[in-house]
């Protein structure tokens, strides 16, 4: 099989790993952790293999950081041979050995993790310096080595118990991460300040029933709802059957955020959003794929159908929503068509919040400037509702002039605040939109390791 690694190319790798340490220890004066993992048999990488790697490079370095020891170097390396990591931190080699020990003791999966402490003379620290006893096997009670030595398992048992120990946890620990970070950007999202008639730090906008901890309320208890909808795109076998699925808990999880806000509408199109691209997330990951461009391009393929589904069969008597209302109207399709499409209108923003921020300016201000770039492109059902088209083309049409010019100022959109409050005008599906920005966004050291 092409995927199978020759001894060849393990010495290979090997050699290379020598030299990577010697180089950073030579650079850095410092030990280096080498990081690799423990699977059996002739295959070393897969999308599962790849993910458990990552949980592990997440534990070593929140490990690390929670002992105050600064990261000064990480270099991850995805080979035929197996993932690997180099890590220098700015602590002596027993502290390091004693940190590694700690995760690879801590669970079964800890036990597929090669946690190598070198220290700075080329040596490698061993485990009984530390006062630790020797690894077990992943299938008795025995030494790992006596059992290595004496082949005393099977290659395809060993790969087989690798690959449960790897779904009994990570596909848990992931969604935990998914999840806490959708309420995160919808927390950063309502934290932005100033956004032009939405709730914010400094006013509650065109919103006379919510505030900023109503939202912050409501953001909280969505957490569980995000997690099942991560874990129901990893295990979708098909994209309308993971909608559907999806829709069932949505509709749960607004009675959820309705009854923590007292019935204010807070999150409603959140739900909705949010909840596609944590699913669409999971897609991704079951296939190693969590990347911006992979979790659109699922969105896509997750609600793809849901314009003829829900408003191509309306007639005008069936409508009781705002969004059902101006399609029969005006054909507007708002976030059912911004979702098939595969989000364009997060595709606008998110450039130009990956971009302001890769050149330095600052993140609330770059976030305004995203939202402004969402306004420009999105049909929102939100702002149209309630000012009428002419009221949001005229919105749409300001918004581009003014990132026409140079990063917009704050006085600027307090300003435009100001009007939208005077007029009771709210670009909500913007706003929820800016959320999914913030949530791509740190998304992409996800599968950086």
């Amino acid at each position: 099989m092409s995927d199978q690694v020759t001894l060849e190319m393990m010495l290979s790798c090997r050699e290379n790993r020598v030299a990577v340490q010697q180089s950073l220890i030579s650079s850095y004066r410092l030990p280096v952790i080498s990081f690799c993992m423990n699977t059996a048999g002739p295959v070393k990488t897969s999308p599962l293999i790849r993910r458990a790697f990552r949980s592990g490079i997440r534990r070593l370095e929140g490990s690390l950081l929670a002992q105050g020891i600064k990261i000064l170097s990480k270099q991850v390396l995805f080979n035929m041979t197996g993932p690997e990591a180099f890590i220098v931190a700015d602590s002596d080699s027993l502290t390091l050995k004693r940190i590694t020990c700690d995760i690879e003791d801590r669970d079964t999966l800890g036990r597929l993790f090669d946690l190598d402490v070198i220290d700075t003379d080329g040596r490698k620290i061993g485990r009984n310096e530390t006062g630790r006893p020797e690894r077990l096997c992943l299938l008795c009670s025995n030494s790992a080595k006596i059992c290595s030595s004496r082949r005393l398992h099977t290659v395809e048992d060993l790969f087989r118990r690798t690959e449960e120990i790897i779904m009994q946890t990570v596909p848990s620990e992931e969604a935990d991460l998914v999840a806490s970070t959708a309420v995160k950007s919808l927390l950063y999202e309502v934290c932005v300040t100033p956004k032009p008639g939405l709730v914010d730090r400094a006013n509650s906008g065109a919103h006379k029933d919510m505030d900023i901890f109503t939202f912050m309320g409501s953001a909280a208890v969505l957490n569980p709802y995000f997690r099942k909808a991560y874990l129901c795109g990893l295990e979708a076998k098909d994209p309308c059957a993971c909608f559907e699925e999806l829709r069932k808990e949505g509709l749960e999880a607004e009675k959820t955020m309705f009854l923590e806000t007292g019935g204010v509408n807070t999150h409603k199109g959140a739900v909705f959003t949010m909840g596609i691209v944590c699913a669409a997330a999971g897609m991704c990951a079951s296939e190693d794929n969590i990347s911006q461009e992979g979790i659109l391009k699922a969105c896509a393929d997750v609600s793809r159908g849901i314009v003829k589904r829900d408003l191509e069969c309306l007639d005008g008597k069936d409508c009781r929503t705002k969004g059902q209302i101006l399609f029969v109207k005006h054909g507007i399709t708002g976030i059912r068509g911004e979702m098939e499409g595969g989000l364009p209108s997060v595709e606008t923003g998110l450039k130009v919040l990956d971009g302001l921020l890769s050149a330095g300016i600052p993140l609330e201000k770059a976030a305004l400037n995203a939202l402004l770039a969402i306004m420009t492109r999105l049909e929102d059902t939100s702002l149209i509702a309630r000012g009428g088209l002419e009221k949001a083309r005229e919105i749409r049409d300001y918004a581009d002039y003014l990132l026409s010019g140079e990063v917009v100022e704050k006085e600027k959109l307090e300003e435009m605040d100001r009007k939208f409050i005077e007029q009771n005008l709210s670009p909500g599906g913007a706003a929820d939109l800016l959320a999914v920005c913030f949530f791509l966004h740190f998304m992409k050291e996800f599968n950086n390791g």
